[in-house]
């Protein structure tokens, strides 16, 4: 089976394109749909992972994930299926049973759609890693030139940007320092592309460089974190091409820092114009949300106690008593242990450290050319940077992040993928494991659509004076009665 995008018949043609045009799109997309943008960030991802989840029923489609899954050590199948069928359990057994299985099947389909960038990535390398690294970039564009349209509207007009730090408001990314830990590194990765003449690479590196200058303004002390032990972590784990690899994102950094300081120095040259947040508002902000996080860890952990089998119910820990404002305990262990239970947690979590291990030992492998390398440590680096700002920020509820961690990390077993052991197409087990992959699969997309279908209209009718709360899954996921 091979991946023709030239012809568009390939298997994985449809589910890959529609996740391209999401990549290029969710981070400015608006339309109006619901009637907070969260909740139309929500809308847009679910619909994509639809579209993805109906490609299930092509024979195709389902055989090379079916083949994907029986080829997988079976440790991680073990793992995966005790998070998947555990967490399905404790969303039935919860408090709030509709957030759970909102919770549940919107996991299932990010799974599966880490099978599918996988799939595809492996049977077409060079095609996929271009559409998904070209997609990454655009968006990066569309979203940098959002900014400077709008605040030039804004100067024009006499009327100061309305920044909120550590947020943009103008684009529909909320939390933008969670999204752009997992894509700054991957908006350089069109870079290495050996066959990009230099005007390309060029245009690539400006694009590059105007999304680091947004971070530059709004960027939060989790992503600066995140962004700094992932180049730790490359340049000590790889062991070719190092400097090939650290010389472009350098640059595309460094160029961001200048676009920063003089986009600076001309604000406050104009009269009424709000100061930009920049590294500034990082010391500003002190220790506040330092203790909120401590507050919110000491919460999580106490839960943990109080529930340790079931925990307290996928998506449901901004169901509790506490007095913080914040929907989650903004750090990804603690949230599987406190919503999972100790055993489903500890599952959720061996999985991705499973998948860092992996990663990390995908840069000491030989490549086939530098620029093979240096995508794949790019890739690495990007997981890196997002898992640790997750720590802080538990940027994993976010739609931006969830796509971009999972797609990512198809991305980096799709290329590094070997089959471990073959198996014949008319085996009983594997038809069964092929059957239970496309009803699972379906069955999580029914189950969030009708329950997305549901909570629309309560969006609509909900009064504007409602306290701002921290969204998980949907703008107001504290509610549980609908």
């Amino acid at each position: 089976m091979k991946l023709r995008f030239d012809g568009g018949h390939s298997p994985f043609f449809l589910s890959l394109a529609c996740v391209c045009c999401y990549l290029v799109l969710a981070a400015v997309w608006m339309p109006g749909l619901a009637p907070r943008l969260y909740d139309d960030a929500r809308y847009l991802e679910l619909g994509m992972l639809a579209f993805v989840m109906l490609q299930l029923c092509r024979p195709a489609v389902s055989g090379a994930l079916n083949e994907a899954w029986l080829s997988t050590n079976v440790r991680y199948r073990v793992l995966a299926t005790v998070f998947l069928a555990g967490g399905a359990l404790t969303a039935v057994m919860s408090r709030a049973v509709n957030l759970g299985l909102l919770e549940m099947g919107l996991t299932v389909q990010l799974m599966i759609l880490l099978g599918v960038v996988a799939c595809a990535v492996r049977e077409g390398q060079a095609q996929a890693e271009t559409a998904l690294g070209i997609s990454v970039l655009a968006g990066a564009a569309l979203c940098g030139l959002k900014f400077w349209v709008i605040y030039l509207l804004y100067a024009f007009e006499g009327k100061a940007f309305p920044w909120v730090s550590p947020f943009l408001e103008f684009a529909n990314v909320r939390f933008f320092s969670q999204y752009q830990a997992y894509a700054l590194f991957l908006t350089v990765i069109p870079v290495f592309s050996p066959n990009l003449g230099k005007g390309w690479r060029l245009l690539c590196l400006v694009i590059a460089a105007n999304f680091w200058a947004l971070h530059w303004m709004v960027g939060t002390r989790a992503a600066w974190l995140g962004l700094l032990v992932a180049s730790v972590a490359v340049t000590g784990f790889l062991r070719e091409r190092k400097l090939t690899w650290l010389r472009w994102h350098v640059a595309a950094m460094l160029a961001g820092a200048v676009v920063y300081f003089a986009f600076s120095w001309f604000v406050h040259k104009l009269p009424g114009t709000a100061t930009v947040p920049g590294l500034t508002s990082i010391v500003e902000r002190g220790y506040e949300s330092i203790n909120e996080r401590i507050a919110l860890a000491r919460t999580a952990l106490r839960l943990v106690l109080e529930n340790p089998l079931t925990g307290v119910g996928p998506g449901q820990f901004g169901l509790q008593a506490y007095s913080m404002n914040a929907a989650h305990p903004h750090n990804l262990p603690l949230q599987l242990l406190t919503e999972y239970g100790v055993a489903v947690g500890t599952a959720g979590i061996a999985l991705v450290v499973m998948l860092v291990v992996f990663a990390i030992r995908t840069l000491k492998t030989k490549q086939a050319s530098g620029s093979a390398r240096a995508i794949g440590a790019s890739l690495v680096a990007a997981l890196l940077a997002g898992l640790t700002d997750s720590l802080f920020s538990g940027n994993l509820i976010m739609p931006h992040s969830q796509v971009l961690f999972f797609v990512t990390a198809g991305w980096i077993i799709g290329r590094s993928w070997t089959v471990e052991r073959p198996f014949k197409a008319l085996d009983v087990s594997a038809r069964t494991t092929r059957f239970s992959i496309v009803g699972i699969g379906l069955a999580a997309t029914a189950i969030t659509t009708i329950l997305a279908v549901e909570y629309l209209p309560l969006a609509r009718e909900l009064p504007v004076w409602l306290p701002r709360w921290n969204p998980h899954f949907w703008q107001y996921g504290r509610f549980s009665n609908w």
